[in-house]
């Protein structure tokens, strides 16, 4: 998921800070923030506008290709991307080789999203969500400080991405990030 990530300029080339009036704009576009779901994805997030997909095949050892589907959207209030990893060679795997494929994801989401960047890891963090692992990172990169949230659920990779800007930015960040829910469990 990483290395699709480094093709976004967002986190490279600064966004623009909003004059005055351009504030008014934002605090308008964040009260309308509306939910993108994927049916494929099993997810939900609130996003501030309409993402774009982007597919990507990648090959792994043992379990072979997968496929990664990365949604993301950026305006004046920051970058937003919200993915998944879908590997079908996990399915007749043991529930052990999946906790382990899981635990190295998580273990390497980080710095392979800080490389993808062109930035560096400040902070990674255990989380969960449900009874799922995830790691929460902080990551430095030249626009500023990107937090990512990554998830490792019933096979299947989850991460999101958020790069603020503007005035609005942290609470854009927290409100994008808390957002995700899966809708099929």
């Amino acid at each position: 998921m990483a290395s699709i990530f480094q093709n976004h300029a967002a986190c490279r080339e600064p966004i623009s800070e909003a004059s005055p009036a351009g504030r008014e704009i934002s605090s308008v576009a964040q009260a309308e923030w509306k939910e993108f779901s994927s049916k494929q994805g099993n997810f939900s997030v609130l996003m501030p506008g309409e993402p774009q997909e982007q597919i990507d095949d990648k090959e792994f050892p043992v379990v072979g290709k997968g496929q990664v589907h990365l949604f993301s959207f950026s305006n004046d209030s920051g970058f937003y991307l919200v993915g998944y990893l879908d590997i079908p060679g996990l399915a007749g795997q043991t529930q052990a080789f999946c906790d382990g494929f899981g635990k190295g994801f998580l273990h390497s989401i980080g710095e392979g999203t800080a490389k993808g960047a062109r930035g560096s890891v400040v902070k990674d963090t255990d989380i969960t969500i449900g009874n799922s692992p995830g790691k929460e990172i902080l990551i430095q990169v030249p626009t500023g400080l990107a937090t990512a949230r990554a998830y490792f659920i019933k096979r299947r990779g989850y991460q999101l991405i958020a790069v603020p800007s503007g005035t609005d930015g942290a609470s854009n960040v927290k409100k994008f990030l808390d957002s995700f829910k899966l809708t099929v469990q």
